[in-house]
């Protein structure tokens, strides 16, 4: 699945951690970076 910017599946998190690329919190900013190296590491790309 890829995401189309619809925000339908920020309401769905059950501890609210899907935010809009523009409307993360300052605090869970560094985390974004972090977690796209993750994804392509565990992706295998």
């Amino acid at each position: 699945d890829e995401c189309i910017d619809c925000g339908l599946c920020e309401p769905e998190c059950p501890v609210q951690a899907i935010f809009v690329d523009t409307d993360v919190p300052a605090n869970w900013k560094e985390f974004i970076e972090r977690n796209a190296v993750k994804g392509r590491e565990l992706s295998g790309g």
